[in-house]
């Protein structure tokens, strides 16, 4: 999959998209420093600048904007579309031209020019300040003439250049660095894009918080998910594979790759394969609606179900072309699909087939599936964070989508009860909440340490409705 950039296309009902994650407190890695705007860069042909907000002026000032330096009278063009205000002569500002969008974010052009071509000799004709149309109260569409670039205002006496000034709505004044780098494809701190992700809509009845599970046990709640217990501190015959939750939210199952259960607070203990001699190991786990039953899936698809898990078929047999490496379970219990590294799904039960990533003709490493609350659709996420759609799942944001340059490895996908909305969780301990997923806080959020990579996210689940 593309990197830095996006990707997304769309295959029958199928979408990939590796494609501005809106956290409500975003993990490390993914700050963003100063807001930044999606913007056309204002100087058409060759320019240089600065990262120069800030910097002190004359009478004790700051520097409200940054310079990009260029040649007078060269093209000045609208970063976005807008209304139009003019004002000359200003004694500090020169000439400048004002662009505010319907967002009421404003964007000042300083010292635009003021002399006749060749001179210096600050008689301001007209034409040569301001593009074609350009009037006081002119509405402009991003990339459009607007005026020239210049020395007008205090700026005589130094080379020729646009002071760009970016403010929020309440007048601020942002430094508009960022938006300048990526208006240019060029990297700006940490982010090498805009994000390209559809907004965020946290629902706290998505989730009342959700566990993180480390390779060695470990278990770290957020939000109204409580520690129940762990095998951080116990000597494992093998690492910890998978975990899944109750649906009272009280408790869980841990599994090893030997298959090994290990029940805490009202998960109760149905059997294990940890006796067993198996063929393959076991590399995750899906509970029943009922929290009476569990099934195991082993890499190469075997399936072991316990309590009132019925057993609906398997890969067992078949030579695969991949190892199996995740599973999920329908809804009401009654089938599960099986994934492969190579994104082929297998379902079985009342689940269907409704798309594969070989399908789409694109070589990745898919590591996660989580399915609709329908069954009939469900996301499939690689470990370099993009997500493809199938069937009902709509694509609702992907780790590359974020627009950084460089982004976690994702581990699981998990969707909210709603199917509006889902998870994304990355080895590094960063939880990513897409659609209606509510964020109730991560590993690096907090600037907690795993001692082991994390390998699983389960969210408590969400109390039903109360009725009027």
């Amino acid at each position: 999959m593309a990197r830095p950039g996006i990707l997304s296309a769309a295959v029958g009902a199928a979408v990939l998209a590796a494609s501005a994650l809106v956290l409500p407190a975003p993990p490390a890695g993914a700050d963003e420093g100063e807001p930044f705007r999606r913007i056309a860069f204002p100087v058409e042909g060759t320019a240089t600048y600065t990262d120069d907000f800030g910097d002190a002026r004359s009478g004790g000032r700051s520097h409200e904007g940054n310079d990009i330096f260029g040649a007078k009278l060269q093209k000045l063009v609208a970063v976005t579309d807008g209304k139009v205000r003019v004002s000359t002569g200003g004694p500090l500002s020169g000439n400048m031209v004002t662009i505010t969008d319907a967002d009421g974010w404003s964007y000042r052009y300083i010292h635009v020019n003021n002399d006749s071509p060749g001179t210096d000799d600050g008689l301001n004709p007209l034409e040569w300040m301001l593009g074609p149309g350009i009037v006081n109260g002119a509405l402009v569409k991003a990339g459009q003439h607007l005026s020239f670039l210049g020395d007008s205002g205090n700026a005589e006496g130094t080379a020729p250049h646009l002071h760009f000034e970016m403010r929020a709505p309440d007048g601020s004044a942002v430094n508009p660095w960022t938006s300048l780098r990526l208006a240019q494809g060029l990297p700006a701190g940490n982010r090498c894009s805009y994000g390209t992700n559809p907004v965020a809509k946290p629902n706290p009845r998505s989730s009342a918080g959700y566990w993180l599970l480390g390779s060695d046990g470990g278990v770290f709640g957020f939000g109204g998910a409580a520690f129940h217990g762990s095998t951080g501190a116990v000597k494992l015959n093998q690492p910890i594979v998978g975990m899944a939750a109750t649906p009272t939210g009280g408790g869980y199952w841990l599994v090893a790759r030997d298959g090994g259960i290990f029940a805490f607070g009202d998960a109760t203990f149905l059997g294990s394969t940890g006796a067993l001699r198996l063929n393959k190991p076991i590399v995750g786990m899906a509970a029943t609606p009922t929290g009476r039953g569990y099934w195991l899936v082993a890499s190469d698809g075997g399936i072991f179900a316990f309590g009132d898990a019925t057993f609906f078929g398997s890969t067992g047999a078949i030579a695969l072309n991949r190892p199996i490496v995740a599973m999920a379970a329908t809804a009401q219990g009654d089938g599960y699909w099986l994934l492969g590294s190579d994104g082929g799904v297998f379902g079985f039960g009342a689940s269907g087939f409704l798309g594969s990533v070989p399908g789409l003709g694109i070589a990745t490493s898919v590591v996660a599936l989580g399915a609709t609350p329908s069954g009939r659709g469900y996301w499939l996420l690689a470990a370099d964070g993009g997500v493809f759609s199938f069937g009902d799942a709509a694509f609702l944001g992907s780790l590359p989508g974020a627009g950084l340059c460089r982004w976690p490895t994702g581990v699981r996908l998990v969707p909210t009860p709603t199917g509006k909305g889902y998870w994304v969780q990355a080895a590094d301990g960063s939880t990513w909440n897409l659609g209606d997923a509510n964020f109730s806080g991560s590993l690096t959020a907090a600037g907690i340490g795993a001692n082991t990579p994390i390998i699983d996210f389960a969210p408590v689940p969400a109390a039903p409705p109360s009725k009027p």
